[in-house]
């Protein structure tokens, strides 16, 4: 029931004090953290024995602590349990907004659908907000350009249409040859 909760690899500001991995436990006793590590998802890790969580708690590791460098781009965290296999992890492609920790937003199995960039808060409940608004994402397959109405349309001709002849009048009345050619008048206004 030990879930990587969140984490910031892009703080604002300095990495070094800004950076940390949220974990959460989510059962009805204390986690002994015994034989347990997290991963940056590169070859470094960091040793949890000696930590413990309580029931419904948090334990916030700052990059003072674990030494984990969380990269800002494609970037990865995993928990290993006791016997060595990853008990839960996360990762994001792409580039991570500054200021904004890769937050758990629910706690299924399937952990890429279960993540979203958030305002931090380390130490207590993940804050959820409507992602695609703040965000600008729009799930695949979304057309990005807006629909007129038939209104909408007719007016758009209509303004077209008005635009190209007032300026094929605006032409004919300032070229005199133009305007010779159409209507059949000399320089003198005769005909």
């Amino acid at each position: 029931m030990l879930y990587i909760n969140e984490w910031l690899p892009n703080p604002v500001g300095n990495d070094a004090t800004g950076e940390f991995i949220e974990l959460y436990n989510s059962g009805t006793g204390a986690a002994e953290l015994d034989g347990y590590s997290l991963s940056d998802g590169a070859k470094k890790t960091f040793s949890l024995t000696g930590y413990n969580i309580q029931p419904g708690g948090y334990l916030v590791l700052k990059k003072a602590q674990d030494k984990l460098s969380l990269k800002n781009t494609d970037g990865e965290v995993l928990l290993y349990g006791s016997n060595g296999r990853a008990v839960d992890g996360a990762s994001f492609i792409g580039a991570a907004p500054e200021g904004k920790s890769f937050s758990r937003v629910d706690y299924g199995t399937a952990s890429i659908a279960h993540f979203a960039f958030e305002y931090p808060t380390p130490g207590a409940a993940n804050k959820i907000v409507d992602t695609a608004v703040h965000e600008n994402t729009y799930p695949l397959g979304t057309s990005l350009s807006q629909q007129l109405s038939p209104a909408g349309f007719i007016l758009l001709t209509f303004s077209v249409a008005s635009f190209f002849l007032l300026f094929f009048i605006y032409v004919i009345q300032k070229n005199r040859n133009i305007s010779n050619f159409f209507f059949g008048r000399d320089e003198e206004g005769g005909v």
